[in-house]
C-alpha cells in the first residue's frame, strides 16, 4: 500500500503542476519557531506543522507563518490538506521555546489558504475543496532530550506544496498537544527554538 501512495502522490504532483500557476510564500525567518509531526488520536492521519517567526521579504514588516499537512488514506485512495499563509503575531502566546503555544481560529485568519484533496486509485482522478472552518490550538514544551545547532537546504515535496528552506538554527526537542482541524494529538513528536537568518519558500502546486 504505501508504494501505491507514494505512486499516486508523484502523479498527483504531476497533475497539480499542470493544473495552474504556482503561488509562492516566502518568509525570511529569524526568532521562534516550532515544529510537530505525529499520528493524531485517530491512529490513522499524519499530521505536521510549522510555525515561525520572521519578516516579508519585500517589506520587511514583522510576520508569522504557518504550514501543515494532514494526510490519510481512505478506502480506495488517500486525502491529504494543506494549508499555509501568514497569522497574526498574537497565536503565538510565550516568548520562550521551553513553552510555546499555538491558537488559530481559521475562519477569523483570512491570509490563511486551506485545500483538502483527495484522490481515488479507482478512477485515479482528484477533487480539491475549502474545507470546513475550524480550529488549531498546539502547546510545546521542551524535553530537551536532545539540543542541537542546525545548519541545513532541504526540500520537501507533497501532493500539493514544495517546500525549499535554508535554515540555520537552535533548538531543542518538544512534546506536542493539543489539536489541529478537527484531529487531537496527544504525544506528537516535536522541536521548538530559534531561527537565524533562516528562508523559507512555499510553492503551491495545486
Amino acid at each position: 500500500m504505501k508504494s501505491k501512495v507514494l505512486s499516486a502522490l508523484l502523479l498527483l504532483s504531476s497533475l497539480s503542476l499542470m493544473a495552474q500557476d504556482n503561488t509562492n510564500i516566502v518568509q525570511h525567518q529569524h526568532g521562534l519557531f516550532a515544529t510537530v509531526s505525529a499520528i493524531a488520536a485517530d491512529g490513522e492521519t499524519r499530521v505536521s506543522l510549522n510555525v515561525s517567526r520572521g519578516s516579508d521579504p519585500l517589506t520587511g514588516q514583522p510576520s508569522t507563518l504557518v504550514f501543515f499537512d494532514t494526510f490519510v488514506e481512505t478506502d480506495d485512495g488517500f486525502t491529504d490538506t494543506f494549508g499555509s499563509g501568514t497569522v497574526p503575531d498574537n497565536t503565538i502566546t510565550g516568548d520562550d521555546p521551553a513553552h510555546l503555544v499555538l491558537d488559530i481560529d481559521t475562519s477569523q485568519v483570512t491570509t490563511l489558504t486551506i485545500t483538502s484533496c483527495t484522490f481515488s486509485f479507482a478512477t485515479f482522478t482528484q477533487s480539491c475543496g475549502s474545507p470546513a472552518a475550524s480550529t488549531i490550538h498546539l502547546e510545546w514544551r521542551q524535553t530537551k532530550t536532545f539540543n542541537a545547532h542546525i545548519s541545513s537546504d532541504s526540500q520537501q515535496t507533497f501532493s500539493q506544496v514544495r517546500i525549499n528552506s535554508h535554515q540555520v538554527s537552535d533548538t531543542a526537542s518538544a512534546n506536542v498537544t493539543g489539536s489541529l482541524l478537527g484531529l487531537d494529538i496527544n504525544t506528537g513528536d516535536g522541536s521548538a527554538g530559534v531561527n537565524h537568518n533562516s528562508v523559507v519558500t512555499i510553492t503551491r502546486t495545486n
